[in-house]
């Protein structure tokens, strides 16, 4: 029987170039994971928040390239989405409608604001810091979009009734379609309603690599 060898590498993997034979990488403690564990023990998976704490955002009128959340990602950097979520906190008029979506481009900021919190690594002593930059509330055009293409879709006809415990999406990576940003490219989520606009959070969660991990 054949013994199995691998290098004990967590936090700062070497990488080589396309066709490179490379060993097999372990933890230290002797096992495999899979690529996205990987990637939070390296650092590399980041959250932002659109609101905080008891403070939601007032979502925005629908109009082009004027998201109200988006991640924008420079040339250089990858990125795999990996959650969206967004909770409607009220949504008093009608036709609430949720976009997720992704381009072929950086937006800008056009005028807008910082993301509340983040991009922040959810490993708790941040060994890499994101270059990616979070926003929110367009309240200027952007600059127009890329081939954008959307990722999921939800909405909500009518006006928000009592009662109701939860309004909003929670989109996993395998609800977006596996998708993969290359820099420079932007993530970005639309919110909007008829009449009354929703008010509520969004939390936008990504992993972030060098782009030449997939070029």
């Amino acid at each position: 029987m054949a013994d199995m060898y691998g290098l004990a590498i967590v936090k700062t993997p070497s990488r080589v170039a396309e066709g490179s034979n490379i060993r097999q990488r372990l933890t230290r403690d002797g096992i495999t994971i899979p690529y996205l564990e990987n990637l939070a023990m390296q650092g590399r998976i980041f959250s932002a928040n659109m609101g905080t704490v008891t403070t939601p955002l007032t979502f925005l009128v629908t109009a082009g390239n004027r998201p109200d959340a988006w991640i924008r990602v420079p040339d250089g950097t990858a990125i795999l989405p990996i959650k969206c979520t967004v909770v409607l906190e009220s949504a008093a008029g009608t036709v609430t409608e949720i976009d997720v979506r992704i381009c072929q481009n950086d937006i800008g900021n056009g005028t807008s604001s910082a993301a509340d919190v983040g991009p922040l690594s959810l490993r708790t002593d941040s060994p890499v810091t994101s270059g990616c930059t979070a926003r929110q509330l367009a309240t200027v055009d952007t600059t127009a979009e890329t081939s954008p293409v959307s990722l999921y879709r939800r909405t909500y006809a009518r006006a928000d009734e009592a009662g109701i415990d939860f309004r909003g999406i929670e989109v996993t990576r395998e609800q977006m379609g596996y998708p993969i940003l290359m820099g420079a490219a932007t993530w970005e989520v639309f919110i909007a309603a008829t009449a009354t606009q929703a008010t509520g959070y969004v939390i936008m969660t990504w992993a972030e690599v060098p782009e030449t991990d997939f070029s």
